[in-house]
């Protein structure tokens, strides 16, 4: 029995000192430590061969009885959620009193072997034992009705307690603690010499033990549980939060790069495309005798300024409400007549830039001109009662051939320079290279 105790109360000591928020580990400790050295003392005391050696082992018995009992207390306030029990305060400080005065009274007031007594216990006529003891003095008779007195408190709390959370395995803790309680009157009745027994409080204090450790046991895994729910919660919302920054930041990207009528690539997208577009276009022109000449690889590009003939005569007759219509239906037959690896943008108020890749300088001016002429013919839907049948563009072009050693900001100008040229010259026109 003493060993069973050591070695649990070893376990959770050990345990606290690495979960030391687990404050119910160090009191139940040192409680099976108590009852460990109480179970080894009582060994003692029943092979006493003497009165002085009972009376040895007798002292060290009752004096670490008060030990357990303070461990005892701490424990169930502890484990009751009990923080701040006066009652359960003023029995820990009457014990440490009681154990101060075991340690200095007299032995007429403690132990005496004035009066000793030779004890033989015979158990189901299996077993006799003889053991001695001394004659108990008022401070451990007062230690013994005080312990009756505790043990009755401390039911009375795990009572209460199980009816108030209902928790199946203290309902076996408050059953082991009953029958401890009885093992401990029948130790301090013996002790006070009431009657001749065994000291029983150890070998019911061993289901005590089995009950407290399986219930702390529980309330770790049920911790280690309740931990691994929440770390699966955890990575789950942080997966969820992942994923809602992930279309935040594409969304960010979108209106970064996009214009909010149209919802086309705005100006900043198309300056930071156009370097690119030119950059791969001079090391193709580099390197194009080192690769397989074909039609098919070029990497000509031509660039269009494209402006809505008089947009401000829309803006003012029918609203700006009615312009946005415009310029939305016209962004729609551009798109309509590019392929996906051209580039369109709204580049400002009402005018347009167009990037057509891989494309020669042929095909660049009859996508501009088909898209030109679209326009021409359209019928736009100004609002829901206004039509407007006849609406231009103009718009000016540069081919890559034409500038291949300029800058981006010199391409855009030889763009704008023709377009308003176009504009000069009476508007709903390209012009471009081979005109201007």
């Amino acid at each position: 029995m003493a060993a069973v105790n050591f070695f649990v109360g070893g376990y959770y000591l050990i345990f606290y000192l690495k979960r030391p928020r687990i404050r119910e580990y160090l009191p139940f400790a040192l409680l099976c430590l108590s009852v460990a050295l109480y179970d080894a003392f009582s060994a003692g005391l029943y092979n006493s061969l003497s009165i002085s050696d009972g009376i040895f082992w007798q002292r060290l018995q009752l004096d670490i009885g008060v030990a357990i009992a303070l461990s005892m207390l701490w424990f169930t306030g502890i484990l009751t959620e009990q923080k701040g029990n006066r009652i359960i305060q003023f029995l820990m400080a009457w014990f440490a009193l009681i154990l101060l005065a075991s340690l200095f009274a007299s032995p007429s007031l403690t132990l005496s072997p004035a009066q000793p007594a030779i004890k033989n216990v015979e158990l189901l006529h299996l077993a006799k034992i003889t053991y001695y003891e001394g004659a108990i003095g008022i401070v451990y008779q007062v230690e013994a009705i005080s312990n009756i007195l505790a043990y009755a408190y401390l039911v009375y709390l795990f009572t209460l307690y199980y009816r108030k959370t209902h928790y199946k395995t203290l309902f076996i803790i408050l059953s082991c603690q009953f029958f401890y309680f009885i093992g401990v009157v029948n130790d301090s009745l013996v002790a006070i010499q009431a009657y001749s027994f065994i000291y029983i409080s150890e070998y019911a204090f061993f289901f005590i033990v089995l009950s407290m450790a399986y219930m702390l046991l529980d309330k770790f895994a049920d911790l280690q549980a309740d931990y691994e729910e929440l770390t699966v919660n955890l990575e789950q919302k942080v997966d969820e939060r992942t994923g809602e920054i992930v279309k935040l930041n594409e969304e960010l990207k979108r209106l970064a790069e996009r214009d909010d009528l149209t919802d086309i690539y705005n100006r900043r997208f198309f300056n930071e495309y156009l370097e690119i577009e030119i950059k791969r276009s001079r090391s193709y022109l580099q390197h194009k005798s080192e690769l397989m000449a074909s039609e098919g690889n070029e990497m000509n590009f031509g660039l269009a300024l494209l402006d809505i003939d008089h947009f401000k005569h829309i803006n003012d007759r029918y609203g700006h409400l009615a312009g946005d219509n415009v310029l939305k239906q016209v962004t729609d037959i551009m798109e309509g007549n590019i392929f996906s690896r051209d580039v369109l943008c709204r580049y400002g108020g009402d005018e347009f830039v167009l990037l057509l890749t891989k494309t020669s300088g042929n095909g660049i001016l009859q996508a501009v001109e088909k898209i030109r002429k679209e326009v021409e013919e359209h019928t736009f839907q100004i609002d829901k009662n206004h039509q407007m049948q006849h609406l231009t563009i103009s718009a000016g072009v540069v081919n890559f051939d034409e500038v291949p050693d300029k800058r981006s900001e010199e391409i855009l100008k030889l763009a704008d320079d023709r377009l308003l040229k176009a504009k000069s010259l009476g508007r709903n026109r390209i012009v471009h290279a081979g005109n201007s």
